[in-house]
């Protein structure tokens, strides 16, 4: 019935950061950014209150074998008209009559009853947890998107920041040429044109990194004051593993299916304790009682055995067990839809790895050649045989792949985020053992 993980407890992770160190934040870690999120998203509050209400329904299911007791007093007081016999008046009389009472009873046997609903709420407690440990994966999925996209968008900045540097260089260039009569007033208009585009992308890659950075601070559900340094010095483990490998993996640790699971487990102890509703229930029951019409009290005890057996409720119990077993055979239906689900969830990033990965080294050698390609045509420039086109088509094609670098690169480590994610290899808190 325990979910078969190796967990971290949450307690070393969600207390490390309250809220109210939030806005003191100076330098942002991946880990750290984790962290922070689990600590402070709003949206698993659910998921543990899921917890809690699951934990509740198994303690009180539980119950149900443990004896139960309780204590009633009265003190009621009776007037009206007494008759004794016809030959006496009647009369009015008013008197009291006190009792007290100490009763227990206790289920000795009820054929399963008690028995499926404490499996069936266990496999519910497991379920929630399963639900909960899947919570805080997404969650960390979404602050480990959202921190490799603002470290992508400032990348993408600092290499806009570059180009606009080499074009104000060359715009100077041009003019001082065409002072010296080397170059015509077109190569200048050349230059000018490529500055200003060149500071156009800027703008906009530095509103990309503005909105990459709210995104960011949203996912860890945190929004500092002051300004903070984010590192960019991680690494993402890869893995060589099979589809094979990563489908068995996933089948294995995946705590939705491992919640989903559960829920047919419970789906049974229901038709069990559903069946149960047909069969006896044997049970003692004792008790201590003070009565009078006044004090002192006298006492008396009582104990037994009683046997209850339903015979007709107008077809509830058949009806409850129709009822049991369609719970059954939706959690079953669930669990097999959610299984192909992640089936396909995790070929598809395993082939967007491995797509990935040969798209890195691809736009890595373009970078490289661009860059060559650039270095000549601007020394041709300086000697008068390159024209001003060829040299800004030369940048242009260079900023252009590294900015296809950097999202090759990123989309690399996002997609080996996510592949472990579908593999269910994130580590996150379950459930302790019942």
């Amino acid at each position: 019935m325990n979910t078969p993980r190796l967990f971290l407890a949450l307690s070393i992770l969600a207390p490390a950061f309250p809220p109210a160190l939030a806005q003191q934040l100076d330098t942002l870690t991946l880990e750290r950014a984790v962290t922070l999120a689990i600590a402070n998203q709003p949206s698993l509050r659910g998921s543990e209150a899921g917890v809690r209400a699951a934990d509740a329904g198994f303690r009180q299911a539980r119950a149900g074998f443990l004896p139960s007791a309780g204590f009633s007093a009265s003190d009621t007081r009776t007037g009206g008209t007494v008759i004794l016999s016809p030959a006496i008046p009647p009369t009015q009389r008013i008197y009291s009559s006190y009792s007290a009472a100490l009763l227990g009873n206790l289920t000795i046997w009820d054929f399963g009853k008690t028995s499926g609903k404490v499996s069936q709420n266990s496999y519910l407690y497991d379920a929630a947890h399963g639900d909960y440990a899947s919570a805080i994966e997404v969650i960390a999925l979404n602050t480990e998107v959202a921190y490799l996209a603002f470290l992508q968008a400032r990348r993408v900045v600092t290499v806009d920041e570059e180009a606009l540097a080499t074009t104000s260089h060359h715009l100077i260039q041009a003019r001082a040429f065409y002072t010296t009569g080397r170059r015509p007033q077109l190569d200048v208009t050349k230059a000018e044109v490529d500055s200003l585009n060149a500071e156009v992308n800027l703008i906009q890659a530095r509103n990309t990194y503005r909105i990459a950075r709210l995104q960011l601070e949203n996912a860890m559900g945190v929004h500092p004051a002051a300004e903070y340094a984010v590192v960019d010095s991680f690494t993402v483990p890869a893995t060589s593993a099979s589809l094979q490998e990563a489908r068995s993996t996933a089948l294995r640790n995946r705590p939705e299916l491992t919640s989903a699971q559960a829920r047919v487990d419970a789906g049974k102890g229901g038709v069990t304790a559903a069946w149960g509703q047909h069969l006896p229930t044997i049970a003692a029951f004792g008790g201590y009682t003070w009565s009078a019409f006044d004090l002192p009290l006298f006492s008396h005890w009582n104990a037994g055995l009683s046997f209850t057996l339903p015979i007709f409720q107008g077809f509830a119990l058949d009806a409850g067990i129709e009822l049991a077993e369609a719970n059954r055979d939706m959690a079953q239906s669930n669990l097999d839809t959610l299984t192909e689900s992640v089936m396909l969830e995790v070929e598809r990033q395993w082939l967007t790895v491995r797509a990935a990965a040969e798209r890195a080294v691809a736009t890595a050698k373009l970078v490289q050649e661009s860059r060559e390609n650039l270095n000549l045509v601007e020394r041709q420039y300086a000697a008068g045989v390159a024209t001003p086109l060829d040299e800004s088509d030369a940048r242009l094609t260079l900023s252009n792949s590294e900015i296809t670098d950097i999202q090759a690169q990123y989309d690399y480590r996002t997609a080996l985020i996510r592949l472990r994610r579908a593999m269910g290899l994130s580590v996150i808190p379950g459930p302790p053992p019942r």
